[in-house]
């Protein structure tokens, strides 16, 4: 089969479709089979994504092709199939499409949209992509009940395919590093809670400050770490801390690294991600990955993620949250139990297992 996907994502600032795509294609790869991708590009992108010899493989070219001549690239490259893995199917193959949606957030809630003209065109392109696709892949049972609903597919045509986690992500203990770590943040030493999302409105950051402010005197003199952009349109770190009074418990470090992040979750006495929508929630699987015991939202894809290894509540109620994040902090047996299931429950999502599914639709499809 000639398989062609789009790759822009790989490359650049990756964000987590980027990811996605990079450890979907590259497990593909690993796979013995009769599979050569066309993997496009946009001109001038840099490639390959890393220095892993299986991007160098007879079984993946790289194709620079611009936006406006994609349309009849499937015919030209004699496709089977095309696999749009960001929300958009440029062309076609001999079988048609797939397309990849991880969730419909900024669909369902259009007020958040940063498009100038509004949300509108975006959905109406989407939902005529979703159409079009001879198969939607989505990456939870709950993205997939959205796409139902909001587009109008039947449940036959969607395929959920969970997300693995990166074998980079696990509990690392290295003293040095993590020394090094506090001094580079001004982190002091001890336990701390940990908070991974930015401040865009649906990652909640409000209600995890909130929880924390009506709690403090139980939460042990621990500082809030809180990762990601502190600033966005629609919300600021420093703003909700400095409101609530608690400031000077909180630490905002920007953006990390994978090794900082790793190090943060394998450090944490808690992580806390109280999304208000997810279409999958790859920090509740990554910081069970490193050990941390995790508190996550009982809503949408989440609870899906996190099964009986996270503790869910209600994103939109701060003070059950908080009585949430003390129980956890104060009952030592019950931080260990946590780690525990979460080890084991990851090992239910692997990129291997992503990659077989995936080339299992294609071969579905070009029979």
């Amino acid at each position: 089969m000639r398989i062609g996907i789009d790759a822009c994502p790989l490359v650049g600032d990756r964000g987590g479709v980027g990811w996605h795509t990079y450890h979907l294609l590259r497990s593909m790869l690993e796979l013995k089979g009769d599979i050569d991708f066309l993997a496009y590009t946009r001109p001038g992108q840099d490639w390959p994504p890393s220095g892993e010899a299986c991007w160098n493989s007879q079984r993946v070219q790289r194709m620079e092709v611009g936006k406006w001549a994609m349309l009849w690239r499937g015919m030209r490259d004699r496709l089977d199939l095309y696999h749009g893995t960001n929300f958009k199917m440029h062309t076609t193959g001999k079988y048609g499409g797939v397309v990849t949606i991880h969730d419909v957030w900024l669909d369902r809630h259009p007020e958040y949209s940063p498009k100038i003209f509004g949300q509108r065109g975006s959905f109406r392109r989407t939902r005529r992509t979703a159409r079009k696709a001879r198969r939607i892949i989505t990456v939870s049972e709950f993205s997939a009940r959205e796409i139902q609903e909001l587009y109008g597919i039947p449940p036959e045509r969607i395929a959920v395919i969970y997300n693995g986690v990166s074998e980079e992500f696990r509990p690392v203990h290295d003293d040095q590093a993590m020394g090094e770590l506090r001094r580079r943040l001004g982190l002091p030493a001890g336990g701390f809670i940990l908070f991974i999302g930015g401040a865009n409105p649906r990652k909640n950051h409000r209600a995890f400050l909130q929880a924390a402010a009506q709690r403090l005197d139980r939460l042990g003199g621990r500082p809030l770490v809180l990762v990601g952009d502190a600033v966005h349109r629609f919300g600021d770190y420093r703003e909700t801390a400095r409101s609530l009074g608690i400031d000077g418990r909180v630490l905002c470090t920007g953006r990390l690294s994978m090794p900082d992040i790793r190090l943060l979750y394998s450090h944490a006495d808690l992580f806390v991600f109280p999304s208000l929508y997810e279409g999958f929630g790859m920090p509740v699987l990554e910081a069970m990955a490193c050990g941390a015991p995790t508190i996550t939202s009982n809503s949408t894809a989440l609870p899906e993620v996190g099964g009986d290894a996270a503790i869910l509540v209600d994103p939109e109620n701060a003070e059950k949250l908080g009585e949430a994040m003390v129980r956890v902090l104060e009952d030592e047996e019950l931080r260990h139990t946590l780690k525990a299931k979460g080890l084991t429950r990851v090992k239910d999502f692997s990129w291997d297992r992503a990659a077989r599914a995936t080339v299992e639709v294609y071969r579905e499809l070009c029979k």
